[in-house]
Order: structure tokens, then C-alpha cells, then sequence
């Protein structure tokens, strides 16, 4: 099992994950050595996309405050028109995915936890509307201005 899911998103129980054999561990003792730097590329990224990206129908999360060190291991976008915009990028071959499509209030090992009575709309809004787009330190600048553009680009049916 996976954190305790037993079909992708989908956890009847609450779990953990905690496999590495030895030769996960040699390659992450190599990359550690470089996280820093793979952590700055991440930052230099987000930051080109939140002064780049202004298509006024996406939105992307709340910039961080200063003295905080986000490291961007995803960049998030919402879009009431997800699905097209999913599709629009996937034509441009920018990959995108939706990391969590169902909110920990209603996955089934969270259904005997207290709740707000009123519910999470906000929660299960950003669950509907959410995606992330590339953001690894492998990308060169072409590549986050070939997302930037595409991303500017998209227009809802």
C-alpha cells in the first residue's frame, strides 16, 4: 500500500510509505550533495512564472512571504477551466498533472475525523479547479518560457 490507498487518490486508511533499497539510497546521496542548487533553479523558475504568467482566467497560489524558503516542489495553478486548460498544454506537449484531485476531508480514512459542518468548499473548489505545471531543475529558460506562453495563451471555450 501507498499512505494507505489501495486505488490512486482513493485511502480507506491513513498510511505510510517508507521503502528505499540500497541503490535509491546511493543515487540520493548524490543528489542531496545538490539539492541546494536544484532548489534555487526551482525558485528562479517559480519566480519567472508568477511575474510572467498573467492570463487573467489562471490564477496561481498566493506568493510566499520573504523570509520564507519554498522550494517549489510544485507550482500550482487553478483554473475554473481546468480540463481545457489541461488539454490546451498537452497540445504544446507541457505536462501537467493534479496531484491531489480529492481533499482529505473526504477520502474514507478521514470520514470519522470532526469537521466543519458548513463543509471545506474552498477545499473541494481547489481540488476541482487545481493543476501543476512543470517545475524541475532540469528545465532550461526556453523551456519555462515556452510554458509561460502557452499558458498566456489559453482562452476558455
Amino acid at each position: 500500500q501507498n499512505y494507505g490507498q489501495f486505488s490512486r487518490y482513493h485511502h480507506p486508511e491513513i498510511g505510510m510509505n517508507s521503502r528505499l533499497d540500497e541503490i535509491q539510497a546511493a543515487v540520493l546521496t548524490e543528489r542531496l550533495k545538490r539539492l541546494e542548487e536544484f532548489n534555487d533553479r526551482r525558485r528562479q523558475i517559480a519566480q519567472k512564472y508568477l511575474e510572467g504568467i498573467t492570463n487573467p482566467l489562471i490564477q496561481h497560489l498566493a506568493k510566499p512571504q520573504e523570509q520564507s524558503a519554498h522550494v517549489y516542489h510544485l507550482f500550482v495553478l487553478t483554473c475554473p477551466w481546468r480540463d481545457q486548460l489541461i488539454e490546451h498544454l498537452q497540445q504544446s506537449r507541457i505536462q501537467t498533472l493534479i496531484h491531489y484531485p480529492i481533499p482529505i476531508h473526504l477520502q474514507r480514512s478521514c470520514q470519522s475525523l470532526k469537521r466543519d459542518q458548513a463543509g471545506l468548499v474552498s477545499s473541494e473548489t481547489h481540488a476541482e479547479t487545481c493543476l501543476s505545471i512543470p517545475c524541475h531543475p532540469q528545465m532550461n529558460d526556453d523551456d519555462v518560457e515556452v510554458v509561460i506562453d502557452t499558458v498566456n495563451r489559453f482562452q476558455a471555450c
